[in-house]
């Protein structure tokens, strides 16, 4: 018997596109499939091509339904790989309408950048279309959590709740090495101790290699409780202005988040009451999912019992879902104050780069940042201060505010992350995933000081023999 392999195809060093690849005598499992997201070319560069042969791949595992961990399912199985894809029930309801959103965008995205810059020949080609993303679709085999599975032979997993969103899970898997049997443990992204929506994650038992996330190592999250107050400054300001707050969201549980603590506020009046838009065809889906599902496992007690006394806790008087592109195209010629809410969350595509595009050079206007700005990333240079832009190819100057709340991540923080790890106790390794060298660095520190040891940063595409 050969010892088990596991090796590290995105998110090593860098945050989003997540795949890492596990080799056992019985086949290959890969967990997650995700998209990386940054500036056009390095985005077409890691996402066009994988480092091993798609058609290897026996089963796939899917953490959670964020496009930096699934989006490159389609990719995937259009190239050759025909492998049963595990997931929660969540998680497939989800992924679902992730990648169908994922497909159109991606050719909606392509067609304009041809259609502005054809006079200087530039094209580019979507990577996928919703064919393949019903493709992948269709090797979904959704699990429930706490239930025994075994993607591989030999191979037992099991999904444990991992309060990062909706259906998210941690996996567990049971492996069978020459030293005997070993567990690994891979969180995808982990939730935070204190939450708006979701239950704290849970800790499996027993664990011998721990791969875990570190986007937000060495930082700190500002109190949950505050975020209400934040955003209702923000929201006087827009009054007093007369401007608009654009939110660019993630569709998936951020923008349900925004959308709750807009209810709260509004039904206490603590903020004036302004039109809210929440522009994505996506986000208006999933809402509808999370809406559904309210009374769901994932959920925390505290907002299932609001939401029983509520009824409706992701509608309220002042907002509108908006699913057409003329729905969307009507709110530029709109006057402030209004919040619209839309997709992506770090500016990369969709329909949050038009509303950017008619209202980033205005000063009244206000661009609040609301989730994680991974490197390269057009939200990621608005964050930085660039006072000029290319948005679709074209140069844009910034005259509007730009602001951020990092009150609202969904991941776990430095505390959150050392916490978990003591608990869960692995007794031959970490390895430190999904965060960027400086966030993995002081993760590292932190762990060693609580006497923590071999802590693993790997590289792309490193191997390491799991023993």
């Amino acid at each position: 018997m050969a010892n088990p392999k596991i090796s590290f195809h995105g998110a090593a060093g860098e945050v989003t596109g997540s795949r890492h690849l596990l080799e056992t005598d019985a086949g290959t499992l890969l967990l997650d499939c995700g998209m990386f997201q940054g500036h056009r070319g390095d985005a077409q560069a890691k996402n066009r091509t994988f480092r091993f042969p798609p058609a290897s791949v026996d089963a796939v595992i899917l953490s959670h339904a964020h496009v930096d961990h699934c989006g490159l399912l389609p990719l995937l199985y259009k190239e050759g790989c025909d492998a049963p894809l595990y997931s929660t029930l969540g998680t497939a309801e989800i992924t679902g309408v992730m990648l169908a959103d994922s497909a159109r965008l991606q050719v909606s995205d392509a067609q304009f950048y041809n259609k502005i810059h054809a006079a200087e020949n530039l094209t580019i080609e979507p990577l996928y279309d919703e064919d393949d993303a019903n493709k992948a679709l269709g090797h979904l085999q959704p699990a429930e959590y706490g239930a025994d599975f075994s993607p591989l032979p030999g191979v037992r997993a099991r999904f444990h709740n991992a309060g990062h969103v909706l259906g998210s899970a941690i996996t567990q898997l049971d492996l069978q090495t020459e030293g005997g049997p070993r567990r690994l443990v891979y969180t995808g992204d982990l939730g935070r101790q204190e939450g708006l929506l979701m239950e704290t994650p849970e800790v499996p038992e027993g664990t011998d290699y721990l791969v875990i996330e570190s986007t937000y190592g060495g930082r700190l999250h500002e109190k949950l409780s505050d975020a209400g107050e934040k955003l209702a400054e923000v929201i006087k300001r827009a009054v007093k202005s007369g401007g608009k707050v654009i939110i660019p969201s993630f569709a998936l549980e951020r923008t349900q988040e925004i959308v709750f603590i807009l209810d709260r506020m509004f039904r206490e009046g603590k903020v004036p009451q302004v039109p809210v838009y929440v522009d994505s065809p996506m986000a208006v889906s999933l809402t509808e999912i999370f809406s559904k599902r309210r009374d769901d496992f994932s959920f925390d007690d505290k907002f299932r019992a609001y939401a029983r006394m509520d009824g409706d806790p992701f509608g309220f008087d002042y907002i509108r879902y908006l699913r057409t592109k003329e729905d969307s195209q009507s709110l530029n010629n709109k006057k402030g104050p209004m919040l619209i809410i839309s997709a992506s969350g770090m500016c990369e595509g969709g329909r949050v780069l038009h509303h950017l595009r008619n209202g980033i050079g205005r000063d009244e206007n206000i661009i609040l940042l609301v989730g994680y700005q991974a490197m390269g990333t057009l939200g990621r240079k608005l964050q930085e201060g660039m006072k000029k832009i290319k948005i679709f190819g074209m140069e844009h100057e910034v005259a509007a505010s730009i602001e951020t709340m990092h009150v609202f991540s969904s991941h776990a923080d430095n505390s959150d992350l050392v916490a978990f790890v003591k608990a869960a106790k692995p007794a031959r390794g970490v390895f430190l995933v999904h965060g960027e060298p400086e966030a993995r660095a002081a993760l590292t520190e932190a762990l060693t000081k609580e006497g923590i040891k071999n802590i693993i940063s790997p590289l792309p595409g490193e191997e390491f023999e799991l023993n």
